[in-house]
């Protein structure tokens, strides 16, 4: 229509987030009830399906909006006795409490493909551990663009180690992105950073301890950290060379073991 043929809106992103109750009525094509976003307050009343078939056109038509599944995030969120995740940043790549910052950092996974074609697990293993550590010292320098993230983001040091070029890996390795293959492989280097990340930051806060959100959020967090070893297991180990899919299990242990040692210094790693 008018609105997106015109240049307004253009360059930014939109989501919808939904529960697993609106994800029920609209598999049991039921009705359900918006709420006022100040009140909370019930408001108008619709056909799940029909919404969901709404938000499908749009998406299909101008890449808008995206789905975030709110009940699901916040199953994995580490520190909900602070308040719960309402939302992303724009590319939703972060999502966390409300008034944080995350510190980003990539690495580049073309890098670490060896001369014979497998993955250094080893070197993976080490630049995610010097990376951390850099990134937890960073917050401390950075600058924020109000006082409330400043704060927050010292309180809970978020940081945002991701990883870039895993489709020409997995070309590399002759693995199709869609496949089996592709998603372990994927999977397990997934698993491999974050669990070293998570193992570097209860590491760091031995020696200069948690963040100060984590104490009343040390159960949850060490919940999440548990589920991370869960999913880790369930991996497809068929598909994977040995070396890394131990590397993706083994190390949520270690986060266990010292995160309920020394606490982690890191709300979030990934």
């Amino acid at each position: 229509g008018g609105a997106y043929d015109s240049v307004f809106y253009q360059n930014a992103n939109h989501s919808i987030r939904v529960t697993d109750e609106f994800m029920k009525a609209f598999l049991e094509d039921k009705e359900w009830m918006t709420k006022a976003v100040t009140s909370g307050k019930p408001a108008d009343k619709y056909r799940a399906r029909d919404m969901m078939r709404q938000i499908a056109d749009a998406a299909w038509v101008c890449g808008d909006p995206g789905m975030q599944y709110h009940t699901t995030i916040n199953n994995w969120h580490t520190c909900p006795n602070t308040a719960p995740i309402n939302a992303s940043n724009p590319c939703s790549e972060y999502m966390f409490l409300d008034d944080t910052a995350c510190n980003l950092a990539s690495l580049n996974l073309m890098k670490f493909r060896r001369p014979d074609g497998e993955f250094d697990v080893e070197s993976f293993k080490k630049a995610v551990e010097v990376t951390i550590t850099a990134m937890d010292i960073e917050v401390d320098n950075a600058s924020y663009p109000t006082p409330a993230i400043g704060q927050n983001s010292f309180d809970y040091r978020p940081l945002g180690l991701g990883y870039a070029n895993l489709g020409a890996l997995l070309m590399a390795r002759g693995l199709a992105y869609d496949s089996d293959e592709g998603r372990a492989f994927a999977g397990a280097i997934t698993s491999l950073m974050c669990g070293e990340a998570y193992k570097q930051s209860a590491l760091v806060a031995k020696e200069m301890g948690p963040f100060k959100g984590y104490a009343i959020n040390r159960e949850p967090m060490l919940n999440v950290m548990q589920k991370h070893g869960i999913h880790a297991e369930r991996i497809n180990r068929e598909y994977l060379p040995a070396d890394l899919w131990n590397a993706s299990n083994d190390v949520w242990k270690d986060v266990l073991t010292y995160g309920k040692q020394y606490g982690i210094r890191n709300s979030q790693t990934t």
